[in-house]
């Protein structure tokens, strides 16, 4: 009798686990860089519901499949499809043997902002990574230049996009945006968001 409490008792807990782990996985995620996907951080993302598993390239949906989790485990059609473990609240990361590394995702969340999407674009900012200095313009697009900033939005979630000869490359979440600057957030190997300060005039 003993025993079998026992293995009641065991089987509630790894039942609470799963959902447990199966509602933290819940939202939309966007990949951060990595060599698999040749992005920085790349374009793709991923939505879990209760039950399902959607792809999109930014806004171009690909494709919804029924899901299930188990452990630290996605199982598609029963078939397991990935392995994941949680680095933080809003930093996953997902192992599979068709990836050729663990890719990171991070989870996206509403940007914090009391400006208008035209207050924002107005305004050029600096963005200091890796000892280099990139100036991020929403506003003018000359065709003399190959790279190009916009602003775009999925939800409540602000991005600074990046177009190469008029393709999306880089998609980077805006955590919050104040009149002095923007804070990126999803960068591989950063844990922290990183700040691109406004340029004042």
């Amino acid at each position: 009798m003993r025993n079998s409490v026992k293995y009641l008792i065991v089987i509630i807990i790894l039942n609470i686990s799963i959902q447990v782990q199966g509602q933290e996985l819940e939202g939309k995620w966007i990949i951060s860089g990595n060599s698999s996907f040749e992005g920085f951080p790349g374009i793709h993302l991923m939505e879990i519901d209760e039950d399902s598993l959607s792809h999109y390239n930014f806004n171009e949906y690909f494709s919804k499949t029924s899901l299930t989790v188990e452990g630290n485990k996605f199982k598609v059609d029963t078939l397991t499809f990935a392995t994941f473990n949680f680095k933080s609240a809003d930093r996953l990361t997902i192992s599979s043997k068709r990836l050729e590394k663990p890719v990171d995702y991070i989870r996206l969340t509403p940007s914090s902002t009391s400006l208008t999407k035209e207050e924002i674009r107005k305004t050029e900012y600096n963005l200091n990574r890796g000892g280099e200095t990139f100036v991020i313009d929403f506003k003018k697009h000359p065709e003399s230049k190959i790279v190009h900033s916009y602003l775009e939005k999925i939800d409540d979630t602000y991005f600074l996009v990046i177009y190469r000869y008029g393709k999306k490359v880089t998609a980077v979440p805006i955590q919050e945006v104040t009149e002095d600057g923007l804070s990126l957030y999803g960068f591989p190997g950063v844990s922290e968001p990183i700040f691109a300060e406004a340029i004042r005039e």
